[in-house]
C-alpha cells in the first residue's frame, strides 16, 4: 500500500498554549515572577525607613551612600535579568513592576530630603510617611492639595514626577497593548 493511503500513526503537533507562546511562564515560575518585585518593594521600602538619611543623624552621609547603592544595585539587577532572560514576556513583566517600586522610593526619597535639608521646600515638614504620602498622591494622580511644594526645587522634582507618571503609564498601557495582541494571535482570535 502507499503512503498515501495509510494512516498517520504520528499525532499531529498541537499549538503551544497561550501563555507558553507568550514567554509566560506558569504554575511556580509565575509566582516566583510576581513574588521577586514584591520583594524587591519590600527591600527599596525597608531602605527607606531605616537607612538614617535624615539631617539630624551623625550617618546620614552613610546612609545616602549606601541608599544610593541600593538603588544602583536594583537597577543593574532588573537589567541584567531582563537581558538574560527567556521569558521576556514575564521578565518585561516583573521588570515594569520593580520600576514602579522604584519610581516611588526614588521619588519619595527626593521628597524627604527636599524637606529635611531644605525646610521651606514644602508647606509643611515632612516625616519619611508624609513624603510617601505626597509621593503617592503625585503618582495617582490624586492631589489632595494637603502638601504643596514652595520652593523652585520642589516644583521641579514634582514636575518630573508628574511628567515621568505619564511616560511609565504610557509604557504599562503599551505593555498591556502587546499582551492582548500576542494573546490574540496566539489564539488564533
Amino acid at each position: 500500500m502507499s503512503d498515501a493511503g495509510r494512516e498517520s500513526t504520528q499525532p499531529e503537533p498541537q499549538p503551544a498554549s497561550g501563555t507558553a507562546q507568550l514567554g509566560l511562564a506558569g504554575g511556580r515560575d509565575l509566582t516566583l515572577a510576581l513574588l521577586r518585585p514584591i520583594g524587591a518593594a519590600i527591600v527599596l521600602l525597608s531602605g527607606y525607613f531605616l537607612l538614617p538619611i535624615n539631617k539630624a543623624n551623625d550617618a546620614n552621609y552613610l546612609g545616602l551612600l549606601i541608599g544610593g547603592l541600593l538603588l544602583t544595585s536594583f537597577c543593574v539587577w532588573e537589567v541584567r535579568r531582563f537581558a538574560r532572560s527567556n521569558r521576556p514576556v514575564a521578565t518585561a513583566m516583573e521588570m515594569l513592576v520593580a520600576l514602579a517600586s522604584f519610581y516611588v522610593v526614588a521619588f519619595a526619597t527626593t521628597y524627604f530630603l527636599f524637606s529635611e535639608y531644605d525646610t521651606g521646600s514644602f508647606n509643611a515638614g515632612l516625616t519619611r510617611v508624609d513624603a510617601l504620602y505626597f509621593c503617592l498622591t503625585v503618582f495617582t494622580t490624586t492631589g489632595f492639595g494637603d502638601i504643596a511644594p514652595d520652593s523652585q526645587g520642589a516644583r521641579i522634582a514634582v514636575s518630573i514626577q508628574m511628567a515621568s507618571t505619564l511616560v511609565l503609564l504610557g509604557l504599562g498601557l503599551r505593555f498591556l497593548n502587546l499582551l492582548i495582541t500576542q494573546r490574540r494571535q496566539a489564539t488564533g482570535g
